[in-house]
């Protein structure tokens, strides 16, 4: 009688926090509403409005080779959905987002109501504020959350936020380099440090 072995892979992720984050007391209302189900990870990028105890998600993602400039293949955890207005980061195009396939499961397909010029993998798009005369971030990250949250059906969301913490890079979102200083500290707040591990 012999022992027949079968392989079976399991999904799973690590977490980009190294570690216990440091806290900030309360529970701080998220700026931006989300379809029920979406799932805000650990170490995800935020701007904290502390006048206000609210948390603007930063929408960003990276653009992928394969996709088109009406189209881009974006990196997963962006968070972008229809309606949002985005931007090129660096750049001064913008667009609005169509819709969201999520269904890949290395990327997924923006589609732009328009095509963004330009638009070139590497890039990053990000949700845009377009008040003014040129589009600008609609949040600039000064902190990360500090765990999980699943928005659910009829809720009222709030979530953790870290002013401390170490994350690991390449588990995190993608960002670009411009959002650190030193190549290590968020800009705005040199107490969220990302290495690469």
């Amino acid at each position: 009688m012999s022992i027949n072995f079968k392989e079976k892979s399991f999904s799973g992720r690590k977490h980009a926090i190294w570690r216990e984050p440091k806290v900030l007391p309360g529970g701080f209302a998220v700026a931006q509403t989300f379809a029920a189900g979406t799932l805000l990870k650990r170490g995800t990028l935020v701007s904290v409005d502390m006048s206000l105890m609210k948390a603007g998600i930063v929408k960003i993602g990276k653009v992928l080779e394969g996709g088109t400039t009406t189209a881009p293949r974006v990196s997963k955890d962006n968070y972008l959905m229809a309606g949002d207005t985005v931007m090129k980061v660096g750049g001064n195009t913008s667009g609005t987002v169509a819709s969201v396939d999520r269904s890949h499961e290395e990327y997924d397909v923006v589609t732009l109501t328009s095509a963004m010029n330009g638009l070139a993998a590497g890039d990053f798009l990000q949700e845009a504020d377009t008040t003014g005369n040129s589009p600008v971030a609609a949040y600039t990250p000064n902190a990360v959350l500090a765990a999980d949250r699943t928005i659910m059906e009829n809720d009222l969301p709030t979530v953790d936020v870290a002013w401390q913490a170490l994350v690991i890079r390449p588990a995190a979102q993608p960002f670009p380099d411009s959002f650190l200083t030193g190549n290590i500290a968020l800009t705005n707040n040199h107490n969220i440090l990302f290495i690469n591990q």
